[in-house]
């Protein structure tokens, strides 16, 4: 075999390294050819003779054996001199071996713990030969290795980052909904990976089989390659599948011109079934770990366990004693459409985009959030939520607020007051969340509901803005956000996305038809108060 066709460490570590060998020094090194492969004896002379490009294998307790002043950094600095590609180790490397080894240009691998040296070195030699394994026994020794991994519990992050680095390209995990649960390659320290991002999330040019989750998970389908035209890039994405359903992707991104084989198909595939065993692993543990919170919560929003029962087992949830939480209670205002199974997930979901530590539980046909922070943090949880249900359901979803809370004694009462909040708010058929510090104006109003005068005080406030036209109800809506935005026409005109002097026009109109002056005070209390009860009516 000739200088340039002989493998590379980076092919090594393709071919034939153990998965979970890691490049942890001399990165320069791993496209030079390896010449052949030595394992270090326990008695002199510790290798053959060297002619230079070999990959040397040792365990650091081999080297004490051969001798008690022999060290890893000695030795690579010897092992440089004769021109030695790479050296393998079985053990801790060190701070200093590794900056030997990048001084050196020599290429230093932290070998797994289960590593067999001599296992290694035949599997390395039958490459260097040109008989490496086949493909399909390549691809089941990793998958083999991979599952090993798991149940190390070492977790996706950690998977996702070693099929990387066996296959030299980057690797992508991503979710049903496309969120990327984890990455790793050079791509990802890239300018251009927020691109790469967004190109993922586009569904329309996934296969249609793969779109379809259940489907996919009858055929499992080979991985196909897919282009990213924009970006010079394409993608080999397969479906992961758990529990008989499709749960996300894994996807191997490369260049528009770099190869890719069979191998890199098999390890696709084999990837995609071991992540998605660790994708139901993880999802197991969430959902037992919601049990537990949730009967918690039962037990202590209805009395059935103390106040230090309660803190100590939250603590081991996640409930962080030092910092305020704001209760949210959110549930469809048809019942279980959307169930609150569903929204439950998207308030696990949005809490975590926006960096909330929330613990969030099923109640009934309703979901309670304990979010962490203030009423502001809160609104913008149960803002994204609702615009999430809208999105992917096309029903309103009602939220009642509680008070922040800085102390579990303050829970149940903050529980209280966003039920309370969400009872109104269902009744008065509120959008916006309803915290309860604003519940003020609606006590007083649902004491009059079913009432006539409600209906005759609506009528007689608006005038002519209270018949049914498509003109009055834009009146109305701009109205509706002039108060909400307490009579400041700027941000009214923005909240609206209309310019100022439209606003102008349309304030203009509303007092021509209806005879409103929106300067007596008087007049806005009751148009204000009409507004509210609109509805209701």
């Amino acid at each position: 075999m000739s200088g340039p066709s002989r493998p590379t460490i980076r092919d090594l570590l393709r071919l034939a390294l153990p998965v979970g060998t890691v490049v942890v020094a001399g990165q320069r090194a791993v496209d030079r050819p390896v010449t052949w492969v030595h394992v270090l004896n326990t008695r002199p002379p510790a290798f053959p003779e060297l002619n230079g490009g070999e990959l040397a294998l040792l365990s650091l307790d081999a080297l004490r054996l051969l001798s008690d002043k022999l060290t890893l950094v000695g030795l690579i600095r010897d092992l440089a001199e004769l021109s030695v590609t790479a050296v393998g180790v079985l053990g801790e490397t060190g701070q200093a071996a590794c900056q030997a080894a990048d001084e050196l240009n020599v290429a230093l691998l932290r070998l797994p713990d289960t590593a067999q040296l001599r296992n290694v070195e035949r599997d390395v030699a039958q490459v260097l030969m040109g008989t490496p394994v086949s493909p399909e026994q390549r691809a089941h020794e990793i998958r083999e290795q991979l599952l090993q991994l798991s149940t190390e519990n070492r977790g996706l992050e950690a998977l996702v980052e070693i099929i990387a680095g066996m296959v030299n390209k980057t690797v992508v995990v991503q979710d049903k909904r496309l969120h990327p649960l984890a990455a790793a390659g050079a791509l990802t320290q890239t300018a251009l990976w927020p691109d790469i991002e967004d190109a993922l999330y586009d569904t329309n040019p996934l296969p249609a089989l793969f779109r379809d989750r259940v489907e996919v998970a009858q055929a499992s389908p080979d991985p196909v390659a897919i282009p990213l035209p924009n970006l010079g890039l394409r993608r080999l994405v397969a479906p992961i599948v758990a529990g008989k359903m499709g749960r996300g992707f894994l996807s191997l991104i490369f260049g528009h011109d770099e190869p890719y084989d069979t191998l890199d198909v098999l390890i696709t595939r084999h990837g995609a079934a071991v992540c998605a065993l660790e994708m139901a692993k993880e999802k197991a543990i969430r959902e037992a770990q919601k049990r537990v919170q949730g009967n918690v919560l039962e037990q202590f929003l209805g009395g059935m366990i103390n106040e230090s029962e309660a803190l100590l087992r939250l603590t081991r949830l996640g409930y962080q004693p030092d910092q305020r939480y704001t209760t949210l209670y959110l549930s469809g205002v048809r019942e279980n459409v959307p169930t609150a199974r569903q929204i439950e997930a998207l308030c696990n979901e949005q809490s975590s985009a926006l960096g909330y530590g929330a613990l969030v539980q099923p109640y009934g046909s309703a979901v309670i959030v304990f979010c962490e922070g203030d009423e502001n943090a809160a609104r913008d949880l149960a803002l994204a939520v609702q615009g999430r249900v809208e999105e992917r359901y096309g029903v309103p979803v009602v939220c009642g607020l509680g008070q922040s809370a800085s102390d579990l004694r303050a829970w149940r009462e903050s529980f209280e007051q966003a039920r309370a909040a969400h009872r109104t708010a269902l009744q008065w058929r509120l959008s916006a969340p309803l915290a309860f510090r604003e519940m003020g104006v609606y006590r007083l109003l649902s004491l009059l509901a079913g009432s006539p005068e409600l209906s005759r005080f609506y009528r007689e406030t608006l005038g002519e803005l209270a018949e049914e036209t498509p003109q009055n109800a834009e009146f109305l809506t701009t109205l509706e956000a002039f108060f909400e935005e307490h009579g400041n026409l700027t941000r009214t005109a923005k909240r609206l996305h209309i310019h100022r002097n439209t606003l102008l026009y349309r304030m203009d109109r509303i007092k021509e038809i209806s005879g409103l002056d929106m300067d007596n005070p008087e007049t806005r209390l009751a148009v204000h108060l009409a507004l509210r009860i609109r509805r209701i009516l």
